[in-house]
């Protein structure tokens, strides 16, 4: 049985919108409130700033209109769903039918390539970044690399 932790604590890392990149990035937690990150630092442009959720996901604290209503009951708000990045890691791997790449910083790739770098291990890539730039999530961390441009 896999008894892998993954209890967010001070020190770990998550996947959380960055205010100065504007994109959602490998963070590492600062600090937390009641169980929730409450700062984080970004991994890339390595700027503090207030934890904020990946898109499409709450913020925490918002409270909407009919959560306000019932707050009057007893029950809890419910928290907000934070995903380390092992998750979203394996999350992406699974999701991706593509065969897995050996990295080189002169190959072309698309997003949803698969990628077996020799250090970071196997990851996908995320996003690509203009003109050379690529995002990959891997196991651990959220790592910019370079590759070549597309051919046209």
């Amino acid at each position: 049985m896999n008894t892998t932790s993954t209890a967010l604590t001070v020190g770990k890392e998550i996947v959380s919108y960055c205010t100065r990149c504007k994109m959602d990035l490998g963070h590492t937690i600062m600090s937390m409130i009641g169980g929730m990150p409450s700062r984080v630092i970004c991994r890339t442009c390595k700027s503090e700033h207030n934890f904020k959720a990946k898109k499409g996901v709450k913020e925490p604290g918002a409270i909407t209109e009919s959560a306000s209503k019932a707050a009057k009951s007893p029950r809890a708000p419910k928290a907000e769903k934070v995903i380390p990045v092992e998750l979203e890691w394996m999350k992406q791997i699974n999701a991706s039918p593509r065969p897995v790449r050996p990295y080189a910083a002169n190959e072309s790739f698309k997003i949803g390539d698969r990628v077996n770098h020799p250090t970071f291990g196997e990851g996908v890539v995320q996003k690509l970044i203009h003109p050379n730039k690529m995002e990959i999530i891997f196991r651990m961390d959220i790592k910019v690399l370079i590759h070549a441009a597309p051919k046209k």
